[in-house]
């Protein structure tokens, strides 16, 4: 699968490990920065960079990344075609999907290890949208319903440039 990821340079640590771990579990990453920790990289560039590219279909999920996962989900949900939950556990992450249809995974570098976020992002991934067989039809018919009420809400994501504090 093709996943996108971005984070400022809080979360770049974070980042960089998820990238390894998922291209190891055979995924394809497409990284939309920042590349380095020299600069500090505005977050809200960030997560309309990894909506953008969400949105134009180059990845099939994304995952964002900041210090605590709220700023990363506050400046990404805000675009159209993009469902992002901030998930500090893995059954938030896999019932965000499965429930939900979350396609843009937020995490927190000071709030999950690396070990649990590798967890966290495996679920995510893995669960499918509607996937539940204990879910009676008219509940996953609200789920859609639901679903695609939340995706179409938002302005469109533009291509941006990485904004750097000065």
């Amino acid at each position: 699968m093709k996943i996108i990821i971005g984070s400022p340079v809080k979360g770049f640590a974070l980042k960089e490990t998820l990238k390894k771990h998922l291209t190891q579990q055979g995924h394809q990453i497409v990284d939309t920065g920042c590349y380095s920790t020299e600069k500090f990289a505005k977050y809200p560039s960030i997560g309309e960079r990894v909506a953008y590219s969400l949105v134009q279909g180059e990845g099939e999920l994304a995952i964002n990344i900041c210090g605590s996962g709220t700023g990363a989900a506050i400046g990404i949900d805000k675009f159209s075609g993009v469902l992002a939950i901030a998930s500090e556990s893995v059954k938030t992450a896999r019932l965000a999907r499965i429930v939900n249809g979350a396609n843009c995974l937020c995490l927190g570098e000071d709030i999950v290890t690396q070990e649990l976020a590798c967890e966290i992002a495996d679920a995510f991934i893995q669960a499918e949208f509607l996937n539940n067989p204990d879910a009676k039809p008219e509940i996953k018919n609200f789920w859609l319903e639901a679903y695609n009420e939340m995706l179409a809400r938002g302005t469109k994501p533009v291509q941006r440039e990485i904004e750097y504090l000065d």
